[in-house]
């Protein structure tokens, strides 16, 4: 089970999306945003970049698809590219926040107690930890989950 919406905005009403995402995360099944496009104009890229920062930053939102129909003819509502693969201003959006949201490589010193914290996006981790004075090393896979009932603590012994 799992909300679907379909998301077409002109200029979009930011209070009215976050108050219709609370109110349907109350059915506590995923809520997934399909067919996100904004309609053409000079504020275009500002719009779905407020767009997608609310319904990413939303607990109850797992996955978002965009909506872009690219053709030789021109686009339907919303491109990320022109004719030439080039980035449109709603394309830079796109690749921006990927990047802002990618979890990248963490490296680190544990504290005096030997804990280490990080925070990660949902997904799977390849963790390397080592312990230099005892000259051990140890590799973990760990997978974070959107889990409410559990705050994905993680504890590696080396």
């Amino acid at each position: 089970m799992a909300i679907g919406l379909e998301g077409h905005f002109t200029v979009p009403n930011m209070p009215y999306i976050r108050a219709a995402l609370d109110t349907m995360s109350k059915a506590n099944v995923p809520i997934w945003l399909t067919e996100i496009d904004v309609r053409k104009g000079p504020n275009q890229a500002q719009h779905l970049e407020m767009i997608l920062r609310e319904v990413y930053a939303h607990p109850a939102v797992h996955g978002i698809i965009l909506w872009t129909a690219w053709h030789p003819q021109g686009c339907y509502v919303m491109c990320l590219t022109d004719n030439n693969f080039k980035n449109l201003p709603t394309g830079d959006v796109v690749d921006k926040l990927i990047q802002e949201w990618k979890t990248n490589s963490h490296a680190g010193v544990a504290d005096d107690e030997g804990y280490y914290e990080a925070e990660l996006f949902h997904g799977d981790y390849n963790v390397t930890v080592s312990h230099p004075v005892a000259n051990s090393t140890v590799m973990q896979s760990l997978s974070v989950h959107r889990d409410y009932s559990s705050d994905n603590v993680f504890t590696i012994h080396v």
